[in-house]
């Protein structure tokens, strides 16, 4: 007897993440464009600023001079300690220049002007380099009357003396620093918005990778949506609208018109059954035998439409294998072709549906009968954990063949003059993954196809299962 556990619960496959990234970049690299471009106009403005509170700074202090100089007696130059003492702290030189350009006075170790004088200006900035490893002075020369006569007044100081450029670089470097982590936030606020305003985005996504041949009345969710995608979310609701109403009459038509075809193809079978043998008689029995394989098929694809595996359906593989084989093999010993199953002592449970496991398993082996030659066996292997595989020794799947195999309607098998709609291998597919399981096809050790349907195990509470094999011969 088999026992019920746990149901498994698919969860959806997660949306595709391009339009997230797209969105990411974009507001990274804006963000990006805005830090550089403040960062750039602030820079031209503190150098604007800092050009203006230079030439403001030594202005200043050439005035002190030339304040001087307006009430300083005629003779010899003789700058006052106040007046001298900046200059020897923070490092400047100074000197006054007659308009011939003869040196009145200077600081300490000036024996020239600092720069040329140019008469025609009362103020002009310049520029000393008197060495290349030392940063340069920015000076100024201002005209200024002395005695009655003009003098130019030269002042002159490194940019890291002047009080305003010291403060300016300090405030850059702080500011650089704080650059850091004003970008940081401004990348993870711009990461946060662009994921609450993708939320909804990324939820519809979700519904929609739920919605699937068993699933098609489901519909998006459209309350609490912004606008533009509601008007989306609305517009794909509408289009399942029609496509579940398109399916469910492709559904009906199959669904009737196979269980009409039923009555009609038994009845000719039965016909054909009864009558004297005549030329032909075989190939008409076995097209007549294909139709109503065809005819059934279309019934379980019709039920497949419907399938709900629920949480008391239990299935022992065990016991669908070996129902398989017993039905299937009188017409595979009259073909020339054996079956055999291989299972374990135990029973092999799995939670699903034991009549659509056996048409799945049914479809495997009247494929693997169809392809194995005369005189050899389709074996069918139960194992644990839960899994039927279909052995044959046919010519087994062509590598670039096996993503297609289980397509419906797939007609590139491993023998043309085998009939058949390609109907069967599809069937098989589409019941085991309703199970939550998957089915594969590889390459027997002999050669031939190995089909293998693989499930999700219920064993009982506290019993491990056994696995050694029987074997049962048809």
């Amino acid at each position: 007897m088999c026992s019920q556990t746990r149901q498994q619960v698919s969860s959806p496959q997660s949306p595709s993440a391009s339009l997230w990234l797209r969105l990411i970049i974009g507001l990274v690299s804006v963000s990006l464009l805005a830090v550089a471009a403040a960062s750039g106009a602030l820079y031209v403005r503190f150098k604007a600023k800092n050009s203006l509170f230079r030439e403001q700074t030594l202005s200043l202090q050439a005035g002190v001079i030339a304040h001087y100089l307006k009430t300083a007696p005629e003779g010899p130059i003789h700058l006052p300690s106040y007046v001298t003492e900046g200059f020897k702290v923070n490092n400047g030189r100074h000197s006054i220049v007659a308009s011939d350009g003869a040196l009145l006075a200077a600081s300490a170790g000036v024996t020239a002007p600092l720069a040329a004088i140019n008469t025609s200006e009362s103020s002009d900035l310049f520029v000393l380099q008197p060495d290349e490893k030392q940063p340069p002075y920015y000076g100024l020369s201002v005209r200024a009357p002395f005695a009655g006569q003009p003098v130019w007044v030269q002042v002159a100081f490194h940019p890291g003396n002047i009080v305003f450029d010291s403060v300016l670089e300090e405030f850059v470097q702080d500011i650089a620093w704080i650059w850091i982590p004003f970008v940081v936030i401004l990348l993870i606020v711009n990461l946060l918005v662009a994921r609450i305003g993708l939320a909804p985005l990324r939820m519809a996504a979700n519904q929609a990778a739920a919605i699937g041949p068993g699933a098609v009345s489901m519909r998006l969710t459209e309350g609490g949506l912004p606008r533009d995608v509601h008007a989306l979310v609305t517009a794909v609701n509408r289009g399942l609208d029609r496509l579940e109403t398109a399916f469910d009459a492709q559904k009906r038509f199959i669904a009737d018109a196979a269980h009409e075809l039923r009555t009609p193809v038994a009845v000719l079978k039965a016909h054909v059954g009864i009558l004297s043998k005549f030329e032909g008689h075989t190939e008409l029995v076995d097209e007549i035998s294909g139709l109503e394989r065809l005819v059934n098929q279309l019934l379980d694809i019709a039920r497949l439409d419907v399938l709900q595996v629920g949480a008391d359906h239990v299935a022992d593989l065990t016991g669908v294998a070996t129902e398989v084989a017993s039905h299937l093999g009188p017409a595979a010993i009259n073909a020339g072709r054996s079956i055999e199953v291989l299972a374990p002592d135990e029973p092999v449970c799995i939670r699903g549906a034991s009549d659509y496991l056996f048409r799945a398993l049914r479809n495997l082996v009247e494929n693997a009968l169809r392809h194995t030659p005369v005189g050899t066996t389709v074996s069918i292997v139960v194992a644990n954990p839960p899994s039927i595989s279909v052995i044959d020794q046919g010519p087994g799947v062509h590598p670039d063949q096996k993503h297609a195999v289980f397509g419906r309607f797939w007609q590139g098998g491993r023998d043309h003059t085998t009939g058949g709609a390609g109907l069967g291998l599809d069937i098989a597919a589409r019941t085991v993954v309703a199970h939550g399981g998957f089915i594969s096809v590889d390459d027997a050790p002999n050669g031939g196809a190995i089909f293998t349907m693989q499930f999700e195990s219920l064993l009982a509470a506290g019993r491990e299962v056994q696995s050694p094999s029987h074997e049962v011969t048809l």
